[in-house]
């Protein structure tokens, strides 16, 4: 009879490895496609003396393509990072940018008019 050692932990690497994988075939899916998706833009939010500013990263984003709206106290920034036109005389060996549709909300303090 073969007796085996019990190693609590081989199902938890099990999982780990598992997403591993999945994570590994994501990334090596978004390499070889081409432009990544999900332009999520960076923010900075900062509350002044009388006022609260917020500084969103929208590079290569003109402003009639950017969407602002109030509801209540939810502050919504959206828009969409268009792909640009190809350049037939470049070609590219790897895109990096990333494109699509983008919203960011911020809850405000009531007190904001």
């Amino acid at each position: 009879m073969l007796v085996r050692r019990y190693e609590p932990f081989n199902d938890i690497r099990r999982s780990f490895d598992l997403v591993n994988q999945i994570i590994n075939s994501v990334e090596k899916k978004s390499e070889t496609s081409g432009a990544l998706v999900d332009f999520i833009p960076k923010v900075n939010t900062r509350e002044g003396e009388s006022a609260y500013h917020i500084e969103v990263e929208l590079p290569g984003i003109k402003k009639e393509d950017v969407d602002i709206k109030i509801d209540g106290n939810v502050l919504t920034i959206s828009g969409e990072r268009k792909i640009k036109d190809e350049v037939k005389e470049e070609d590219y060996y790897k895109v990096e940018s990333r494109y699509g549709e983008f919203s960011r909300s911020f809850t405000l303090p009531e007190k904001v008019d």
